[in-house]
């Protein structure tokens, strides 16, 4: 994550060019800054092209100060419109045409795109050039169809992706149920990559004082703290979780949700007429999550819907014992009983009766397991695969 810029290779006078693009500022951002760096230190001049302006879980404060820090490391920066919703025929008629304009303006080498909107929007922007030499790869961070997905799901996000997969020249999946069903079913070089990435030894290496944290929200030292990282929306599912909670009515433990989303109102509103203010903590967006995680003792998520989840991964890195849903994703990095405990997704009594397990148990080997669980996705590993598929596409 260090934007260090090289000298730029020339192959028969052409300059080698990447794309990196996604539907939100912040998916670049929180998951792709180390391919930026693989790609400028392979000697590639790297553009980034995704939505600045909205639709991201980042302000547009942060949004713009990401923007500004690229710019500023000689990343190439286009802002486009990417509509979030399938309905916006406009807005995704827009973005194609933006991203044909710049492919006949430069010659780009490979496209890396990704996000179920932004990466089927870009495939059809770059079809013309593949004929030029452009390659294609794909990285689903979770495909929208997968086992208990509603029909819909099925009916439309499947059979687009795979008409998609024709069109790429590599999909990278980063969870088990994704890649055994794309090698199945689609026409394209399929590969599977330990999720994102997280990394591990600095996580292990980050020191902070939990006082602090109990401090800033006014958290007894004998309350146990649990943790939850995600976004405040109805695929996170955070409902459950909070009425997980109160059922298991703990007078000795707070629980504290780190993330913003357009449920957060609905949620807060919700704990107030239960009475649960003085119990239940919304922290908002932080960039201190790992020190969060190291001043709490058990970590919840009860999402319906994941690719491989970082904030899973870092809350075992972290050697918090975790419950979370059974579900893809999920289930690729925990392992039931222990780990931790692992519910369906909308099993309020299973979550409850989870809480009171841990709080009452000594954690120390569930600790130790997570964390010798959870190295084999260290982004380093990550890293490797990613620099040698840039190079195959080279």
């Amino acid at each position: 994550m260090h934007f260090i810029a090289v000298s730029l290779k020339f192959y028969g006078g052409h300059i080698m060019r990447a794309m990196l693009f996604a539907s939100v500022a912040s998916m670049i951002d929180l998951f792709n800054r180390d391919n930026i760096d693989i790609l400028t230190d392979l000697g590639y001049e790297v553009t980034v092209c995704a939505n600045f302006k909205e639709g991201s879980v980042y302000s547009k404060e942060q949004a713009k100060a990401f923007k500004e820090e690229l710019i500023s490391n000689g990343i190439n920066v286009i802002d486009v419109p990417v509509p979030r919703s399938a309905s916006d025929i406009l807005g995704m008629v827009n973005t194609v045409r933006i991203l044909r304009d710049e492919f006949m303006k430069n010659d780009y080498d490979i496209l890396h795109c990704q996000s179920p909107i932004g990466g089927v929007l870009a495939r059809i922007a770059a079809m013309p050039f593949r004929k030029n030499g452009l390659k294609v790869l794909y990285f689903a961070h979770g495909f929208h169809f997968y086992t208990g997905a509603p029909t819909a799901n099925w009916l439309i996000y499947y059979n687009i992706e795979k008409l998609c997969a024709k069109i790429t020249d590599v999909i990278l999946t980063l969870n088990k149920e994704d890649y055994l069903r794309a090698r199945k079913f689609f026409d394209s070089d399929i590969r599977y990559i330990p999720g994102a990435g997280i990394d591990v030894e600095e996580i292990y290496n980050t020191i902070c004082n939990p006082m602090d944290m109990r401090e800033e929200f006014g958290i007894d030292e004998d309350k146990k703290i649990l943790l939850s990282v995600c976004e405040l929306s109805e695929r996170k599912n955070c409902l459950t979780m909070i009425k997980a909670f109160l059922a298991a009515d703990r007078d000795d433990a707070v629980l504290v949700l780190c993330g913003i989303g357009e449920q957060m109102d609905m949620l807060k509103e919700y704990v107030k007429n239960n009475d649960a203010e003085d119990r239940i903590i919304f922290a908002g967006f932080r960039n201190d999550i790992i020190k969060m995680f190291k001043s709490s003792d058990m970590f919840i998520f009860t999402s319906k819907q994941e690719g491989l989840p970082v904030a899973l991964m870092q809350a075992m890195a972290c050697g918090l014992p975790v419950l979370c849903s059974d579900i893809r994703g999920n289930s690729d990095l925990m392992k039931d009983g222990y780990g931790g405990y692992m519910y369906a997704p909308y099993d309020v009594d299973g979550f409850a009766e989870g809480i009171n397990k841990i709080l009452d148990s000594d954690t120390s080997r569930t600790s130790a397991f997570n964390l010798k669980r959870i190295k084999k996705y260290d982004i380093s590993a990550v890293n490797t695969v990613m620099e040698n598929i840039y190079k195959e596409l080279s």
